[in-house]
């Protein structure tokens, strides 16, 4: 898969709005893309839903 056809995500915590993860996902992709997962968080030091918000790599 080409990367310039991608669209970034990164993913903030629900509890301490924090942006721990990265990904990357295709821009033309025909089905529903996920707005939460469930994830670990190291600064609240359990799980909880990250939420997405679309960014450019590594902001």
């Amino acid at each position: 898969m080409a990367k310039g056809k991608s669209q970034y995500a990164t993913w903030f915590c629900g509890d301490c709005n924090r942006g721990n993860y990265l990904s990357y996902y295709p821009r033309n992709r025909g089905d529903e893309i996920v707005k939460g997962l469930k994830k670990f968080c190291p600064q609240c030091r359990k799980h909880i839903v990250h939420k997405r918000k679309d960014t450019k790599k590594g902001n």
